[in-house]
């Protein structure tokens, strides 16, 4: 069976520069329409109530959205690019064709998110809780996932290339097809037998750790 291929995000040749960006967040959040086509730069919106806000086709570089509360938004057809979504409430969001590249989520949730299409390069993710997500066509690229959770996660297409795997919390998530041995692997957390890891390709290196798992002395 063919591998179905990731697809990039969409955006216009030209997206208007939006000058008060903040401004016109908070006018679509009160009238609950969707923001679109919109290019932001250096938008804050640390702290700010964005619950089921919907971006279609925009470009942020270098906004804020630590603390905000995300829940149940939807990104589609959007770009990320160095922005700051630590300890961003997030859970229940939907992302559709995006990339994220660059960006700190430190601590953020995003747990029982849905992820279609998405690419995330050299992305600081760590202690990042997606428990309980559907991934579909995901890649994580270059990017820190130390301490983050993902955990009871549902995925196809899921792909994982040189990225920080520390103390990464993958219990009750398969991680059958998924290639590891380009990764940091160490202390990740899964069940007592190791399950999740079934079907999974690593180097010698990792493998002579994840054998510590289950009480196997490699000499």
């Amino acid at each position: 069976m063919a591998r179905t291929a990731r697809l990039s995000p969409s955006l216009p040749p030209r997206l208007e520069t939006a000058e008060r960006g903040e401004e016109l967040i908070a006018m679509a959040a009160a009238r609950q329409e969707p923001v679109s086509r919109w290019h932001f730069c250096g938008l804050d919106l640390t702290g700010e109530d964005l619950r089921e806000m919907r971006f279609e086709q925009c470009l942020f570089e270098g906004c804020r959205f630590t603390g905000a509360d995300l829940r149940a938004a939807s990104f589609v057809d959007t770009v990320l690019r160095h922005c700051d979504l630590s300890a961003a409430r997030a859970g229940e969001t939907y992302f559709l064709r995006c990339r994220l590249a660059g960006v700190k989520a430190l601590a953020a949730s995003l747990a029982d998110s849905r992820l279609v299409h998405l690419e995330l390069n050299e992305c600081a993710l760590a202690d990042v809780n997606f428990s309980g997500a559907s991934m579909e066509q995901v890649c994580f690229q270059g990017c820190d996932l130390s301490a983050a959770s993902l955990s009871d996660c549902r995925h196809k297409g899921l792909a994982v290339a040189r990225c920080r795997l520390v103390r990464t919390n993958f219990f009750k998530t398969s991680l059958a097809g998924l290639d590891f041995s380009d990764s940091r692997l160490e202390g990740i957390v899964v069940s007592d037998t190791a399950a999740e890891l079934k079907g999974a390709t690593v180097s010698l290196e990792q493998a002579a750790e994840l054998a510590r798992l289950l009480g196997v002395i490699v000499r």
